[in-house]
């Protein structure tokens, strides 16, 4: 028997892959889920998009229309807490640029559910491509920082073993209701970038929790689709959101917390060190890091 499942997505200026998100939705083999969309406040038109395809859509589909850009870490909070009203037994958090295959969904289910895994993930691949995104992933304690096994490597098997890891991305990440009441939820101060390492974080590290990758699930991910890490905007919160996370998370010792701090902040901004208009974002990226309490 089937559980009913909570498939959480935040629209914000995406219309572009809409069409393919809601293609792939309808012909999976898993057939027992709800779709819950969170638009914040798109600019363009992501929702009217979103409740055209929802009118053919072969499973249901909830709204939450936000007045203001929340953040994807608002979002997907208020996507969660109405799936969990509507007693939906998993979450599964899912960005809207990717493409599924007719069984992703199931493989991920069955895989999760046979290894009693707290949050699993599939494998992900860049679209259109035999290259990897995301083969799950691990957290560096020494420089605080997270990282993918398998970027940007060709798939030739050698991440087809299921295993217990210590970091994903939440872009398609299924996980058990009871996980937000032993965790908590997002934390929405970061806005945008990192609010996943942290969810993760608190997860693995601080509630030894297992996170499963689960390979013979696949995906493709049209990477940063509409925000981009390499834009101002990307590069602003993935700087000011590894501070915060530093100051959040390793206080304790010492050590750790320092080298986070040097790496982000020495490391980080040699790449950029001719480019004095980024270099000035990034000090204030540092600067507003160390504000967020």
């Amino acid at each position: 028997m089937s559980e009913h499942l909570g498939l959480v997505t935040v629209l914000y200026n995406c219309e572009g892959v809409l069409q393919e998100f809601f293609d792939t939705l309808a012909i999976q083999a898993y057939k027992d889920f709800e779709l819950i969309i969170v638009d914040n406040l798109s600019k363009d038109k992501s929702l009217e998009v979103c409740k055209k395809l929802a009118e053919t859509a072969p499973f249901k589909c909830f709204f939450i229309e936000n007045k203001d850009n929340l953040g994807v870490a608002a979002g997907n909070n208020q996507g969660i807490k109405l799936a969990l009203e509507h007693k939906c037994d998993k979450v599964l958090l899912t960005n809207n640029d990717i493409v599924l295959k007719d069984d992703t969904i199931q493989k991920l289910y069955e895989a999760h559910v046979f290894n009693k895994a707290d949050l699993s993930v599939p494998k992900i691949y860049y679209a259109g491509t035999n290259k990897i995104w995301c083969a799950g992933g691990w957290f560096d304690k020494r420089k605080g920082m997270a990282y993918h096994y398998g970027l940007k490597e060709d798939d030739e098997g050698q991440f087809d073993e299921e295993k217990l890891i210590t970091y994903s991305p939440t872009c398609f990440m299924l996980i058990n209701s009871e996980v937000f009441s032993t965790v908590g939820f997002m934390d929405e101060k970061y806005f945008v970038y990192w609010d996943d390492t942290d969810f993760v974080y608190r997860c693995i590290f601080l509630n030894n929790l297992k996170l499963l990758y689960i390979p013979n699930s696949t995906l493709q991910h049209k990477v940063s689709y509409s925000s981009g890490e390499d834009s101002d905007f990307g590069a602003y919160y993935m700087m000011r959101n590894r501070i915060y996370f530093a100051k959040k998370h390793h206080k304790h010792p010492k050590y750790y917390y320092y080298l986070n701090l040097f790496y982000n902040d020495t490391i980080r901004k040699i790449k950029f060190i001719n480019e004095k208009e980024r270099l000035a974002l990034l000090r204030k990226a540092i600067i507003d890091g160390w504000k967020v309490s």
